[in-house]
């Protein structure tokens, strides 16, 4: 995944970025079947906390693509690049 398909993600559909993790750590020898997307999206919910694994998965893109946040002082996300 890109910077610019991360941010787009980011911010108009936090399950493409579970899911785009979900593709990237998928080992085939350790978990069967891959799930496709509409899959991932029903099933998804029903066995992660699926905010706490988006904060995770958008910390981790967020250290290798070397996205920064910048803030205000209320805390309200300015821009991100």
């Amino acid at each position: 995944m890109t910077k610019k398909e991360y941010l787009t993600y980011k911010q108009t559909d936090p399950m493409a970025v579970l899911y785009q993790i979900y593709k990237d750590r998928f080992d085939k020898n350790k978990h069967k079947p891959f799930l496709t997307r509409k899959e991932f999206d029903t099933f998804a919910p029903m066995c992660i906390d699926v905010n706490q694994q988006y904060d995770k998965a958008c910390r981790h893109y967020d250290d290798i693509l070397s996205c920064i946040e910048l803030k205000d002082k209320e805390g309200k996300t300015i821009m991100i690049y």
